[in-house]
């Protein structure tokens, strides 16, 4: 390397140096650069475009608001509006997430509109299960387990379970709990306390500490206002931005008012949205049915569809949720400008909602009040006359029903349940009050029961405590059907007993097989004994005498009867009246098609049978199996001998073989009954090996030596249990009661008026229905019903005069010298319109139970009009309403109001009102 100098080196490193400055300087010179350009920008963004970049900042939000599309109108045949809907002034608030104070703001607002609704006595919106003064959860059902599994999902929706799963399962998520785990988890959420849920989401929500800013002293019942619009926040939060109601349906002023202040208000709207109205308020309500707001366990599946699932109500009963798809409109869209306050500040488009379709019922309004009218008359009056003869007690007559159907159509014109209920209450977005909570839902029986004066030891007896749910104490059942039940449809639910209204069926079975005809009578004695051992004697009824079909059915003979059931049994086995009954849609086959078990109706209904041989084996077989589990547990056989005691009953803490176990003694058994085929049961059932197993599995019985001759004495022991089933079955008594209506016969209202309608129309077995048809905005049909034939009845028209002339004895004339059995109630009405029927009393329980518990005998009539070409059928029962004749002056109030034209052109004179009255 060349040599360098002393001065060379210096002037090197001078050099070095001064470069090294200028690259200090251009990087000093290019940060200077970059600070300054971000300066202007700063300064232009603040100051010289600060106003346009505010407004913009207010504005910056777009939001789709879904509009509520009205549900279709419900109307009467004749175009009655039973079910519309008219404007309701809303007042909504827009949670915003622009808020500079959120918290403060909403306090603050909340506050002044409370204040303002207050002042204008505006009720804000309540449907919030969790009540306080006293804390307690309430909801819109009367079904423990319904109740339980709202309140889980009450609970759960508001993350309540975290409060266990951290302190029981270490913070493990739910979705990891086993089913074990899982089952500790509700039965922990179901024991917390009301008031501690509500301390949870007073901290949750964060009103324990936001609501001091505007009310330090503030009560629960204040913070509880707080907490419906906190908790309808959270819940809408699961579908998405959305408004929600805090006051429905106010008044023109106080919508004013909210319009003038909404500038003060952040987050605040008023508009108008549709609220479903019944502007005849309770009548036809077990036919329309109500809505309610859509469950969140139902809320996936309803948006799913379409349906803005925070607001929206859907049909929970009657033609309301048959019809769901049909009065469902189609929910239109607003999108807006919300700026950082919630207040929308320009509506950038709208798709307006499309109302749903309308629906015409077969109902005629008038009809239907009538016989509503009539009814609850003649509800009172049995009441208010509390005892007749002495020992019939109809002062619990507080129930009923009535169907009227047009005969050659199967179109329902009148379909009423006693009590009722407004569905006014339901649509209230108040949601329901007290009171009517109280009325639709109280199952305090004892509370209930304690009013009505009885004494500690009756309340036990008939409203015991329900063991079924686990660790009740206080929760009682109506064993006897006691109480009446608003909400519970009891002309289409309600399985009574016939009575003699069955016996038309009977006549028909006897006819067209040819075990009788006209000619043949017997003596009527007052009592019935069929040469075998059996006897029945009808004290009450006195003896007939020489009697015919026709007499036999106007004076409702029960010997005769009888006579023609041991004939048909003897002929044609025990199954012979019960082939009649199905044809007329009175049961069906057990054996036959599940569809065959339906009127047709399109609301939910029970579908009762007649007494056969298969059902009858199906009823033994529960019976005598819970006989013995009850003789097992007692360890005394039924011939008086020890025995080891046996536990065969479910149990919660079973383990699973144990379970399995106990279901495949009982499955046999149970079998051992319905398979029988000869009169004993010839080949034993053993069940000992079952039995072995039981013993060695379940730990009850460790310790224990239980012999083999034991087992075998179990095991002969239930077999002697199933032969007292087998001896029950081939009782002829069976076969003899049913064809009076009584023993396992029981059907529900609706059923009877199809069976009546069927016989008057000379065998059609009509599918009935309330909808006539389905209608556009624009009046166009969508859908309509057309008259369907579900069955045809093997009758001829000989049958049938025979029968219909005895029916037209019991409303109008005398067969033989007596009277018939309405003639009284529908006598003089057959001066202006000739009417048919048939009376039935059927008894409830016992005569002792009956005396001890307050109840007694069902109060039927069936009939149609006119007698001789007819074309309406009624069927009316009443709870406790003691003789069928009774149940006869309601069917007079329906007819006056069926041929009100008619009968005011003969003059007659009306002893109801058969026009349709508004609610006010």
């Amino acid at each position: 390397m060349e040599n360098i100098s002393g001065d060379q080196m210096l002037n090197l490193e001078k050099k070095r140096k001064k470069k090294i400055l200028s690259r200090y300087t251009a990087l000093f010179m290019f940060i200077l650069f970059i600070i300054g350009t971000i300066g202007y920008q700063l300064y232009s963004l603040q100051v010289v475009q600060g106003a346009e970049n505010s407004q913009k900042a207010s504005t910056n939000s777009i939001k789709d608001i879904p509009i509520d599309a009205p549900r279709g109108n419900i109307t009467d045949k004749n175009g009655v509006i039973l079910a519309n809907n008219k404007q309701s002034y809303n007042v909504t608030f827009m949670e915003s997430n622009y808020s500079d104070n959120k918290t403060n703001n909403f306090y603050s607002t909340m506050n002044k509109v409370f204040q303002t609704m207050d002042e204008n006595r505006e009720t804000q919106n309540d449907t919030f299960p969790l009540k306080v003064n006293p804390y307690r959860f309430e909801f819109n059902t009367s079904d423990p387990n319904v109740i339980k599994t709202l309140q889980l999902r009450f609970l759960k929706d508001r993350g309540v379970q975290s409060l266990i799963l951290k302190q029981d399962f270490k913070n493990k998520a739910e979705s990891t709990l086993t089913t074990a785990e899982e089952n500790k988890l509700n039965e922990e959420l179901l024991s917390l306390s009301p008031e501690t849920v509500y301390n949870y989401l007073m901290t949750s929500y964060g009103i324990d500490k936001g609501l001091k800013t505007v009310d330090p002293n503030y009560s629960v019942a204040e913070s509880r206002r707080y907490m419906l619009v906190k908790d309808a926040i959270k819940m809408q939060s699961f579908t998405g931005y959305q408004p929600i109601d805090i006051y429905s349906n106010i008044s023109y002023n106080s919508y004013l008012i909210m319009m003038q202040k909404m500038s003060q208000l952040p987050g605040i709207n008023v508009d108008i949205q549709p609220l479903r109205q019944y502007p005849y308020g309770s009548l036809a309500s077990p036919v329309i049915g109500y809505i309610s707001k859509i469950s969140s366990s139902d809320q996936e599946k309803y948006q799913e569809k379409g349906y803005d699932t925070s607001t929206e109500y859907i049909g929970a009963s009657g033609m309301e949720a048959a019809m769901e798809k049909w009065l469902h409109g189609e929910n239109g869209e607003q999108v807006v400008q919300v700026d950082k306050q919630g207040n929308t500040t320009k509506n950038l488009s709208t798709k307006p909602a499309q109302q749903g379709d309308n629906i015409q019922l077969t109902i005629d309004a008038n009809v239907q009040y009538a016989a509503e009218q009539g009814l609850s008359n003649e509800l009172k009056q049995l009441q208010a006359t509390g005892n007749i003869q002495g020992n019939m007690n109809i002062s619990n007559a507080t129930r009923g029903a009535a169907v009227v159907v047009d005969v050659h159509t199967g179109g329902i014109l009148a379909l009423v349940s006693l009590p009722d209920f407004n569905p006014n209450d339901f649509s209230n977005p108040n949601g329901l009050t007290d009171a009517e909570i109280n009325k639709y839902f109280n199952t305090d029986y004892e509370s209930m029961a304690k009013a009505k004066g009885m004494s500690q030891s009756l309340i036990d007896f008939m409203f015991p405590v329900d063991t079924s749910i686990k660790g009740n104490t206080t929760k009682r059942v109506d064993k006897y059907d006691y109480f009446p039940k608003p909400l519970y449809n009891y002309a289409t639910m309600s399985l009574v007993p016939s009575g003699s209204t069955f016996k038309p069926v009977v006549a028909v079975a006897g006819l067209q097989t040819g075990v009788i005809n006209s000619s043949f009578t017997i003596y009527d004695s007052g009592s019935f004994n069929d040469g075998k051992g059996f006897t029945d004697e009808f004290l009450s009824d006195g003896a007939h005498g020489i009697t015919n079909i026709v007499k036999a059915i106007t004076v409702s003979s029960n010997p005769f009867f009888m006579t023609v059931a041991q004939l048909l049994k003897d002929k044609f086995g025990p199954n012979e009246i019960a082939k009649y009954a199905w044809l007329f849609g009175l049961g069906a086959d057990p054996n036959g098609p599940s569809s065959a078990a339906s009127t047709g109706i399109e609301i939910p209904e029970n579908f009762g049978q007649v007494y056969n041989s298969t059902s009858q084996k199906n009823v033994d077989a529960a019976q005598f199996l819970l006989n013995a589990e009850r003789d097992l547990s007692t360890g005394i056989a039924l011939d008086g001998t020890k025995m080891p005691v046996v536990d065969i009953s479910d149990n919660a803490n079973d383990s699973q073989d144990v379970a399995s176990i106990k279901t495949q003694i009982k499955t046999e058994f149970q079998n051992a009954i319905k398979n029988y085929t000869s009169t004993k049961n010839e080949t034993p059932t053993n069940f000992a090996p079952l039995l072995k197993q039981l013993f060695s599995k379940d730990p009850k019985y460790k310790g224990q030596s239980i012999s083999e001759a034991q087992i075998n004495l179990i095991s002969s022991d239930m077999n002697t249990e199933i032969n007292r089933a087998i001896d029950d079955m081939n009782l002829p008594y069976h076969t003899y009661v049913a064809a009076i209506g009584q023993g396992m016969d029981a059907f529900t209202p609706l059923q009877m008026a199809g069976y009546v309608a069927t016989l008057a129309n000379g065998g059609n077995r009509m599918k009935l229905h309330l909808l006539d048809k389905v209608t556009d905005a624009n009046g166009n049909v969508v859908e309509q019903v057309q008259p369907e034939v579900l069955d045809k009845v093997d009758m001829s028209s000989t049958t049938q005069q025979l029968v219909m002339e005895g029916m037209n004895g019991v409303t109008s004339s005398s067969q033989g010298g007596a009277e018939g059995t309405a003639a009284a109630e529908l006598g003089p009405f057959s001066q202006y319109i000739q009417t048919a029927g048939k009376t039935g009393t059927a008894e409830f329980n016992t005569a002792d139970i009956q005396n001890k518990i307050g109840r007694t005998d069902y109060a039927w009539f069936i009939g149609y009009a006119p007698a001789t070409n007819p074309q309406i059928a009624v069927s009316v029962v009443m709870f406790d309403g003691g003789y069928g004749e009774y149940s006869a002056n309601v069917a007079r109030d329906i007819y006056e109001a069926y041929f009100k034209t008619e009968l005011q052109q003969k003059g007659f004179k009306f002893d109801i009102n058969v026009n349709a009255q508004p609610e006010n």
